[in-house]
């Protein structure tokens, strides 16, 4: 009967041409090992080497047992690897670092309906602004990362891009928001409620407010995006923020918001990344399916114009 380990000294054997090396990189003697390719060869009833002073070189059976050797170890590393994947889908963990919009709805109704199906999945979810995402996701720490606006780095790998233009956001009758669009402009006088620098969605807003040379009033500042919502919803005063963060809160009339008619904020997007050179758990690797066919789903819900090129 064959046994595993000869057919694999065998291939190793035909890799170096030596039987010395292999045998000294399995730390078991020359001779041993010889004796496995002869009861090898007797067994096929065939020669597999032409030994020389040179080394060892393979017959044409050899060159096809090789083959064969090497197509099957393809296959059982792809078994292994699923039995590996369906055994983390059992009680894995998917390790995700997320910008706050991202984790007011979107976030929790995909790990909520995750979690049906995989009940043994941990989540380990960090929260922070897009830069700290950005670091995580890099250094491997954090296997998939949601980001606004998500700095384009060497050692992410950018999965799928979802418009989030900026909305001007007050309460429900504020007649800033009345409007079918706002400009940049209609910003001045404004008492403006909006996220500490942390956020990338206040550093766009900046960026466009120099760009249109508005002096914004910032009246209240917080690197929560749940007690800013909380702000506008009982004041005169409005924010920027995309649709991922205020959505529920419209649907359910607390808030209004209209889209601002500018070049930086409508191409402004929610981000999924995943390390660069690195394979994801088989965990990480599912819920990635999941969360970029959400993704998907909110892309085609959306007017074609604000959908951006993975380019």
């Amino acid at each position: 009967m064959l046994q595993p380990h000869v057919l694999r000294h065998f291939a190793e054997v035909a890799r170096s041409g030596s039987l010395r090396v292999t045998a000294d990189q399995h730390e078991i003697a020359p001779s041993a090992l010889s004796r496995q390719i002869n009861q090898l060869e007797k067994f096929l009833d065939t020669k597999l080497f032409i030994r020389s002073a040179k080394g060892m070189h393979l017959t044409e059976v050899g060159k096809e047992l090789y083959i064969y050797i090497e197509e099957n170890n393809k296959n059982i590393d792809g078994l292994l690897q699923r039995i590996e994947d369906i055994d983390e889908l059992r009680h894995g963990a998917v390790r995700i670092a997320s910008v706050e919009g991202a984790t007011i709805s979107f976030l929790p109704d995909l790990m909520a309906r995750f979690s049906e199906g995989f009940p043994g999945i941990r989540f380990e979810v960090i929260v922070g602004g897009s830069n700290d995402v950005a670091d995580r996701v890099g250094s491997g720490d954090s296997e998939i990362g949601i980001a606004f606006n998500c700095p384009s780095r060497d050692d992410l790998v950018l999965r799928t891009r979802i418009p989030q233009p900026l909305h001007l956001v007050g309460h429900r009758h504020h007649p800033a928001v009345q409007r079918n669009l706002a400009a940049f402009s209609d910003l001045a006088g404004l008492r403006l409620a909006l996220p500490t620098r942390q956020f990338g969605i206040r550093r766009l807003i900046e960026q466009a407010l120099r760009l249109h040379q508005v002096e914004g009033h910032i009246a209240f500042e917080s690197d929560s995006l749940l007690l800013i919502k909380q702000i506008v919803s009982q004041t005169d005063m409005v924010t920027c923020l995309p649709e991922i963060v205020f959505e529920r809160e419209v649907s359910n009339n607390r808030l209004s918001a209209c889209p601002i008619t500018d070049r930086l904020c409508s191409a402004a997007s929610i981000d999924i990344v995943t390390p660069h050179g690195r394979t994801l758990s088989g965990a990480a690797r599912q819920f990635l399916e999941i969360l970029t066919d959400a993704a998907k789903e909110k892309i085609n819900r959306q007017p074609a114009a604000l959908v951006p090129s993975l380019g």
